[in-house]
Parts: C-alpha cells; sequence; structure tokens
C-alpha cells in the first residue's frame, strides 16, 4: 500500500487544501450522512477488502473487455453490471456495506435500482463537469435515465479499484454543490436543468479542475466514494488502466413505472441468485438505454 495515503497522513491536495474531513469509517454512519448533508461527498475507509478489490477488477475485465479489446485513450461501460456480476452481489452479502447503504436511504427495505461498471484506459480524457440527476428536466422525459434518475437518493456509491487521485487519475467533485441554492464560481454557469456546467461564454460542458470548490478525490482502493444527488462531479484524465463499479439501491416505496419490459439479463440474474437475495430484485426495473418515447 506505499503507493496510497494512509487516513492517519494528510489528504488534502496541495491545490485545494481542505479545511473539513471527509474521511469517515464505514461504520459511522451519523459522520457519513452529515458530511453528505453538508459537502455533498465523502469517503467511506476500507469498505471491501483488497481480495474483493481484485476480484472485481477481474469481473470488469470479463464482462466489460473479455478480449482485450478497448481501444487506448477509450473507456467502456457496462450499465447493468450486477446482471453479470456475482461478484459484484458479494457486496449484499456484507453486513456492513448494506448497513451503510441503508442507513443513507433511512430504511432496511430496499431494493436494486441501479449497478454499472466503468472501464477506461490510460489516455482517456477528462470528462465533462455534471450532475446525474435529471428531476430538473422540464418536459416529457426522453430516455431511460429522465426515469430512474429523479430522485433524491445518493448518485455516487463507487468503487474507484485503482483508488484515486489526481496524479493517477480517479474522480473529482464540485463541493457543496448538492443543494438546489448552490451558485456556480463566478464566470460559470449550468444549464436550465442544472446538469452540465459550463464556463461563461462557451458552449462547451467544462472538464478541467482549476475553479475555485473543485476537488480532486484522494482515496485508496477499497474506499467507497460517496456524493449527493446533486453533486457535479467528473473522471479525471486517465493515466493507467482503471476500473470502477458501484450498485443504488431504493427504497421499495419508490415504484417506478418504465415503459420496458424487464430485460433478459434482469431476469436471469433473478433466476441466477439465491434465495435470501432474491427479494433485492422486488422493484428492480433494469434499464433500456435504447428507449425513445
Amino acid at each position: 500500500m506505499s503507493n496510497y495515503l494512509l487516513l492517519s497522513q494528510s489528504i488534502s491536495h496541495p491545490n485545494h487544501p481542505m479545511d473539513y474531513n471527509i474521511y469517515l469509517d464505514k461504520n459511522d454512519h451519523d459522520g457519513i450522512r452529515q458530511a453528505l448533508d453538508t459537502y455533498g461527498y465523502c469517503v467511506a475507509r476500507q469498505v471491501i477488502t483488497l481480495d474483493h478489490v481484485q476480484r472485481l477488477k477481474d469481473e470488469i475485465d470479463r464482462f466489460v473487455d473479455p478480449d482485450r479489446s478497448v481501444a487506448l485513450a477509450s473507456g467502456k461501460f457496462h450499465n447493468t453490471f450486477a446482471e453479470q456480476s456475482d461478484v459484484l452481489w458479494e457486496l449484499v452479502d456484507n453486513p456492513e456495506y448494506m448497513n451503510l447503504r441503508t442507513a443513507l436511504l433511512g430504511v432496511t427495505d430496499v431494493c436494486l435500482h441501479r449497478s454499472a461498471a466503468i472501464l477506461r484506459t490510460p489516455g482517456d480524457p477528462a470528462g465533462a463537469w455534471h450532475s446525474d440527476h435529471c428531476g430538473q428536466r422540464k418536459g416529457p422525459k426522453n430516455n431511460a435515465n429522465d426515469f430512474l434518475n429523479r430522485y433524491s437518493m445518493p448518485s455516487g456509491g463507487w468503487f474507484y479499484l485503482n483508488g484515486s487521485h489526481p496524479d493517477r487519475s480517479g474522480i473529482a467533485v464540485m463541493e457543496y454543490s448538492h443543494t438546489e441554492e448552490w451558485q456556480p464560481p463566478e464566470g460559470f454557469h449550468m444549464d436550465d436543468e442544472r446538469r452540465m456546467l459550463y464556463r461563461d461564454g462557451d458552449d462547451t460542458p467544462y472538464s478541467k479542475l482549476d475553479a475555485p470548490g473543485m476537488v480532486p478525490v484522494i482515496a485508496d482502493p477499497g474506499d467507497l466514494i460517496l456524493f449527493s444527488a446533486l453533486t457535479l462531479h467528473v473522471n479525471m484524465e486517465t493515466k493507467e488502466r482503471r476500473y470502477s463499479c458501484g450498485m443504488a439501491f431504493r427504497p421499495k416505496s419508490i415504484q417506478i413505472d418504465v415503459p420496458w419490459k424487464l430485460t433478459e439479463g434482469a431476469q436471469k440474474m433473478i433466476d441466477r441468485l439465491p434465495a435470501h437475495l432474491k427479494h433485492y430484485t422486488e422493484g428492480y426495473t433494469s434499464i433500456d438505454l435504447n428507449w425513445k418515447p
């Protein structure tokens, strides 16, 4: 672990010295909730073992890039990773992980909401600052995300399996951007739906990390990076083969009527899961990214 920062060391980035703590023990649910409510993001320390980290990496290779065909300077997404990965479902059998996830939702009767895995290769450029939340979108729903990303549940629940560091790639967030009252830094604006960040006078979504409030997250493999539904975030430029994955849950009381049928992959997952995990699929909608109105 010599290449990674330890909790006992200073974790502030020199370009953004933090005067607050966002590094919490995985069982400090009150502290994690307070950090999310106050800053819009935090890091739960060492939620999974390094062995689990490696097996998740192997699983991403298996299902995202089985023939090693993902080109350099690119990325590939798997938007229903839980439908294939048994190793990902081991998280749900981890009481500390599930106690944390349900504590953030305030209920224990939850179902799988979404899952994903991302593989990035060296040279993949930084993305654009954005929020995953679609709740401010006006007019009719026009894609699958409009149905699923409309709730105030924490959006980020990601394992950056290589860790995260501005010198090595990972994720950055915009601190305090998780409230509807937040305003962008001077010289920037957001679109009407408050999903993308732009520099004034430019119609290209912004991708740099050079404005006040932009924080490159530093985390170790095994840490869980959490951020709120509205929090702006961006993947940093990729400098190595990088793996990330996550699961999102929602209270079963939130029932979503989607216009697509349960996918074949979702049904296979339900059939494959052991009996004690099947109740987490009650209410699961899967996702059809090809759906159009």
